[in-house]
């Protein structure tokens, strides 16, 4: 199962957790920050050993994680 980590607005880890999908992992996320309000929040995920930012446009933004083009 991928890991997952919560960063606060100043870079600090503050959770850390495994999940089968992001959907699971990002209701984690919500549960770790709570009502704070700041800019800066994010979720990670580790990526074959690389921590990689992940968004809902198309999925992680590792370069491992982008889809490769067939040839």
């Amino acid at each position: 199962m991928p890991e997952f980590r919560a960063i606060d607005p100043h870079g600090a880890v503050v959770a850390t957790n495994n999940f089968a999908n992001a959907d699971a992992a990002h209701t984690w996320f919500i549960g770790v920050i709570g009502d704070r309000s700041e800019l800066g929040w994010r979720m990670e995920v580790n990526d074959d050993g690389q921590w990689a930012f992940f968004d809902d446009t198309g999925g992680f933004t590792a370069p491992m994680s982008r889809h490769r083009e067939k040839r």
